[in-house]
């Protein structure tokens, strides 16, 4: 070997052995616990001391004799991640079903005591123990929580006969939603409520004066966040 190549092949000798060296190096973290360790590391859309304004529309399908496209609003404070209140509002416009179109026609003649949902005002609080990433696709990660609700407050009826009889009825609700967060403090949310009331009736209060009934009604519309 040359004396001009000795030089060179010393200093890629060098190179190997430091790189080499560095390679093998570690560094010792410690033991991670299971506290240490969490599916979701940031909340993207966080709640916690923020208000939530939102509206949106639903139906209730499921009453026996009547079918109502229903408008709600929404106003609530989260005081922390998982637990808030919230003020909730909605109105509905009642309609015959087909059931009971059949039963006031030619072939039965009878007029079902049958009520219809106006409107409910309700004072809900919230728990939301879950808020999680989806996978759209491989494409897209969209953030989202799961919420309960419980709640008291009042219903609004009416009687679908030509007399339109108006009751007000106090109500316990129970429901189950979601909220897709879409980015800029603004939520897709999917809200499942089933109110019991207790009702009134005038008409029949000679033989039975009071009801049980459930509304259960199916609530899709956005919420908006304010603050950062």
């Amino acid at each position: 070997m040359s004396r001009i190549a000795m030089p060179f092949v010393a200093l890629l000798g060098l190179i190997w052995t430091a790189s080499d060296a560095h390679a093998q190096q570690t560094v010792d973290v410690g033991v991670l616990q299971d506290k240490d360790v969490k599916v979701v590391q940031k909340l993207l859309y966080p709640k916690a001391k923020r208000m939530e304004l939102g509206g949106g529309f639903g139906w209730m399908p499921f009453d026996a004799y009547t079918t109502t496209p229903v408008f709600s609003g929404t106003a609530g404070y989260h005081f922390q991640e998982s637990m808030g209140t919230e003020l909730f509002l909605m109105a509905g416009i009642p309609m015959k079903n087909g059931t009971m179109k059949e039963l006031e026609g030619p072939a039965y003649g009878v007029a079902p005591d049958a009520y219809g949902f106006q409107g409910a005002i309700m004072a809900d609080f919230q728990w939301s123990p879950i808020y999680a990433k989806l996978n759209w696709m491989g494409r897209k990660v969209v953030h989202y929580d799961v919420f309960m609700s419980t709640g008291l407050g009042l219903t609004f009826e009416r009687s679908m006969l030509p007399d339109k009889t108006k009751t007000t009825a106090p109500t316990l609700g129970l429901g189950l939603g979601s909220r897709f967060f879409v980015g800029k403090g603004w939520a897709i949310r999917l809200h499942l409520r089933d109110d019991f009331i207790r009702e009134y009736r005038l008409k029949t209060a000679d033989t039975k004066a009071w009801f049980l009934k459930q509304n259960v009604s199916l609530n899709l519309g956005f919420s908006k966040f304010t603050g950062k």
